[in-house]
């Protein structure tokens, strides 16, 4: 499997395989955050030490590490998990296969999409190693809380950004291999219902 590869195929199991592992750690980081509030005096087992003396001190979490943890968790799991390995994954995989289509109308604008995508997600994660923490005021954004503005808030803008500019790319080349690249007499009425 070629890594810069334009195939359809290819693009939906890079997708798969990255929300796949960003859906494995946004459960590593709700594991923290549960662990906290079942027992919020005692250090964390295994990854305690390795979250810092910031974040949590002798294991312990932070009030403003929980809030980063919160925040990171909604955003990992709902734009960086759940939606690109549903539209992604398996939008990329199935719907040229389910259309007759030889493969998405722009297969280098795909690409460029999921490298977009990966993009958005380091991004967002390098906030937990700048001043200040990660993202620390929800997967939503909302003030009041996103008006105490850290470098990781910041950062965390960014990668939306760029995962916005990666769906919009992604949604245009499905929607137009849909509209031109369906199999002669696959009319709009006869398309499958996933499609």
């Amino acid at each position: 499997m070629r890594v810069f590869s334009t195939d359809h195929k290819v693009v939906g199991l890079q997708y798969a395989v990255t929300s796949l592992a960003f859906l494995l750690l946004g459960f590593l980081l709700i594991l923290i955050l549960r662990w906290h509030l079942a027992w919020p005096m005692l250090p964390i087992p295994l990854v305690g030490p390795l979250l810092g003396e910031v974040n949590a001190p002798r294991g312990i979490v932070q009030p403003e590490f929980y809030t980063q943890l919160g925040a990171m968790h909604g955003t990992i799991m709902v734009f960086l998990a759940v939606v690109p390995l549903a539209v992604g994954a398996f939008g990329n995989y199935l719907v040229p296969l389910m259309i007759g289509a030889p493969d998405m109308a722009f297969p280098r604008l795909n690409m460029l999409s999921y490298w977009i995508y990966l993009s958005s997600g380091l991004v967002m994660l390098l906030g937990f190693a700048l001043p200040g923490g990660a993202a620390n005021s929800g997967w939503t954004s909302y003030p009041p809380l996103s008006v105490l503005a850290t470098s990781g808030q910041t950062a965390w803008l960014a990668g939306m950004l760029l995962l916005i500019t990666s769906s919009l790319l992604g949604s245009i080349n499905i929607i137009v291999t849909i509209l031109q690249l369906r199999a002669p007499g696959l009319t709009m009425m006869r398309l499958p219902f996933f499609v």
